[in-house]
């Protein structure tokens, strides 16, 4: 395939070709260019032999000038195409993109203060007020905290507990408890706690302060996500 540089260069000698065939015209031919020449009747006149080649030459640069436009459009990188499909992860929490910044990883300094997905904002009024929370992994379940800064400690404070809202994005079939089995990050140590009657306002204590990693399940539905406590 012949390519842009090719036809520049190849544009440029032609036009030094044509340059230098009017630079050699016979002075008598330049002349005659200029002023006509009387022609006898009957006779036709007959083209000067140099304009043939000149013709042929001014065609042919035309010719290169419009391939190397249409190469330069056609060299333009057509902009891209939305990547259809992804992971199931992303695909539920692109549909919380009303919500605001989320995250699964609440060990990750303080949880996000944004309003929460739309799928989770039954009872709250407005229902697009910021709340403090964390969603799961997989985008089924979100744990809305009750305060912006240390929301969960471990012993629990005197005046006030370690409340979490469950809120399940897939729908309930039933009263099975929400059942979460933690995992303290850097340890061995796990504690399992049971929401009775699936995912829905709760208490969770955790035995010891540090990052949890909790697996989460109820329904045939699972997700993870990661809590902080903190002394």
């Amino acid at each position: 395939m012949i390519t842009q540089d090719e036809l520049t260069r190849t544009a440029e000698r032609l036009r030094d070709a044509l340059a230098a065939a009017a630079g050699v015209m016979a002075e008598r031919d330049a002349a005659a260019v200029i002023t006509p020449v009387p022609q006898q009747p009957g006779r036709p006149r007959r083209a000067r032999a140099w304009l043939i080649p000149l013709a042929a030459a001014a065609c042919v640069v035309a010719v290169i000038a419009a391939s190397v436009l249409l190469t330069r459009n056609l060299a333009r990188p057509s902009p891209p195409t939305a990547r259809a499909g992804g992971a199931q992860a992303g695909a539920a929490q692109a549909s919380t993109a009303q919500a605001g910044a989320i995250t699964s990883d609440g060990c990750a300094g303080q949880p996000p203060v944004s309003p929460l997905p739309v799928w989770a904002r039954s009872g709250f009024s407005p229902a697009d007020q910021a709340m403090p929370h964390v969603i799961g992994e997989a985008g089924n379940i979100v744990a809305v905290l009750w305060a912006s800064r240390d929301a969960l400690h471990s012993p629990p404070l005197q005046d006030r507990s370690n409340k979490i809202l469950w809120v399940s994005r897939v729908p309930l079939t039933g009263p099975d408890p929400l059942v979460i089995e933690a995992t303290l990050a850097g340890s061995t140590r796990t504690a399992t706690v049971s929401v009775p009657g699936g995912p829905g306002p709760s208490i969770i204590d955790l035995p010891a302060p540090g990052c949890w990693t909790l697996h989460l399940s109820w329904a045939g539905h699972t997700d993870e996500l990661k809590l902080r406590y903190v002394t």
